[in-house]
């Protein structure tokens, strides 16, 4: 999907912070529930859904006490955080998206590699659900390098002991698998991760369970991966887009969203936008992501990723802007809430100073959003520029 079905001089009706009606401006301030509405002047400017960034990292470990302090672990990190300083450090890390536009995130547990600390982790979203941030938390369960686990072991770990006590605290629905990964771990090198017959098995399981399933790669996924990405019935893939087309069609058959990161999905631009532009071509929903995460060279304003998506990976305004929200949203099972402004969802909109939704992508590094709204409530409104 990539028609953004624009109203020119258009207005959003908002009733008990759900969007009551659409349409041109001169029909709405006609109806009979408008007459005593308040009034929020957009003239000039354009209207949008609020951004949704389908990967983020919303709690992250303590940094280094002083620059000249070695850098450690972000497992480790993690552990010498304290509950309350880790909702402090997550609540402003939700303030700064909200601030860039993104009123809906995908956050993951990726940082924490024991079930105490991830369980920490995703009562922190739990508790930061809807201030101001729809938060989808994502359950990505890695281990230690050092583990003496063999893959049966770990697959043992995640069935018997992590999937039933995250499903059963009902703190995440979502499982994230990571299939290959370069060194996230800032000073810690690689995780380990179960074989692809484990994963299977643990797929098998979690669907039982009720989880659905989402996988990740640094690097563009082999055939094993997109099959076992297909008999998993994945809602989304987290990865650079691959060139094997036997899977474009059938993933996308089921719902899968191919979401690029821009930490790795952006590297090799020309390689990338190529892959990407066969994959629409062909069928594949693309969203964008910021995959925002400390100690690594990343940003939260997806205005910026509209840029790179139309200047660096060829994509077209429209579909940039789909890539953003849309997709984004359908790629968290979240698209009847969040990613349009339509009649019935919730009322989370930006309002972008600028005249033209084309010019969007075009202010390299700019942070246009004048007001962001979720459920109707104003969250984030720019300071006016004062030259007195």
């Amino acid at each position: 999907m990539s028609d953004l079905n624009i109203v020119p001089n258009g207005a959003v009706l908002i009733r008990n912070g759900v969007i009551e009606h659409v349409g041109p401006a001169r029909r709405l301030e006609n109806l009979a529930g408008a007459r005593k509405a308040r009034e929020i002047d957009a003239t000039g400017k354009v209207v949008m859904p609020a951004f949704v960034d389908a990967d983020v990292a919303l709690v992250t470990p303590a940094p280094p006490r002083a620059p000249e302090e070695e850098l450690r672990e972000e497992p480790v990190a993690l552990s010498l955080l304290s509950g309350k300083r880790m909702l402090e450090k997550a609540s402003a890390m939700a303030g700064e998206c909200a601030r860039y536009g993104s009123l809906s995130v995908g956050a993951h547990t990726r940082c924490a590699t024991d079930l105490q600390n991830v369980g920490r982790v995703l009562r922190a979203h739990q508790a930061l659900q809807m201030k101001p941030l729809r938060i989808r938390s994502i359950f990505s369960p890695r281990f230690p390098t050092g583990t003496t686990k063999s893959s049966a072991q770990l697959v043992e770990t995640l069935i018997g002991k992590w999937l039933p006590s995250i499903k059963t605290r009902k703190l995440s629905g979502l499982l994230e698998f990571t299939v290959a990964e370069s060194d996230f771990c800032g000073a810690g090198g690689d995780t380990k991760v179960p074989d692809t017959a484990g994963l299977r098995a643990v797929a098998i399981e979690a669907a039982g369970l009720g989880y659905a399933i989402r996988l990740r790669s640094t690097y563009c996924l082999e055939p094993a991966d997109l099959q076992l990405a297909l008999a998993a019935g994945a809602t989304a893939i987290v990865a650079p887009m691959d060139t094997l087309r036997a899977f474009t069609g059938p993933l996308a058959s089921i719902g899968c969203v191919r979401v690029i990161p821009a930490s790795e999905g952006f590297d090799e631009s020309v390689t990338a936008a190529e892959a990407i532009r066969r994959g629409l071509d062909e069928g594949a929903a693309i969203a964008l992501t910021s995959s925002y995460r400390t100690l690594h060279a990343s940003s939260l304003n997806m205005q910026y990723l509209l840029h790179l998506g139309v200047h660096t990976l060829g994509l077209s305004e429209e579909e940039a802007i789909t890539a953003t929200t849309w997709n984004a949203a359908c790629s968290l099972r979240l698209s009847h809430v969040s990613g349009s402004l339509e009649p019935g969802r919730p009322a989370d909109l930006i309002i972008m100073d600028v005249p033209d939704f084309r010019e969007l992508p075009r202010r390299a590094g700019h942070h246009d959003a004048a007001v962001v709204m979720r459920a109707g409530q104003i969250v984030y409104r720019s300071a006016p520029l004062n030259v007195n």
